[in-house]
């Protein structure tokens, strides 16, 4: 019995660890060049406060004409580590109570993609970041 609990809990350690992305290295400017290697027409990248959310960093990127805000959580703190956490498992960030859809990877959130024409191009881009 302890033989096979011990077996259980390594499958489900190793599962979690395959399914990590590594991306904390990277900044959000870096997503911008992803998405120009990727063909994607990026007219302007542009600071952002990233306050409101609570990350470290923040850029607005406006592709094909509709911007999209990516930031950057630092997931070697553990209080960033449990916000961008918290967006991954609920989808959604609120502003003024209201919330808005969100995508996640690693140790980037993305809003504004609901807006976007080119959400699917992005998206492929995003889950590629690392």
């Amino acid at each position: 019995m302890k033989n096979l609990l011990w077996l259980m809990m390594t499958s489900l350690l190793l599962l979690v660890g395959c399914n990590s992305v590594e991306n904390n290295h990277l900044q959000p400017e870096d997503f911008a060049s992803y998405l120009k290697r990727a063909n994607l027409k990026v007219d302007n990248v542009r600071p952002v406060l990233p306050d409101p959310f609570r990350a470290t960093k923040g850029v607005a990127i406006l592709v094909d004409g509709s911007e999209i805000g990516v930031y950057k959580y630092d997931r070697n703190a553990r209080v960033q580590a449990d916000r961008i956490r918290r967006l991954e498992e609920t989808g959604c960030t609120y502003i003024s109570g209201i919330p808005y859809p969100v995508a996640v990877r690693g140790s980037f959130m993305i809003l504004g993609l609901d807006k976007s024409p080119k959400k699917k191009e992005i998206l492929e881009v995003f889950n590629r970041f690392e």
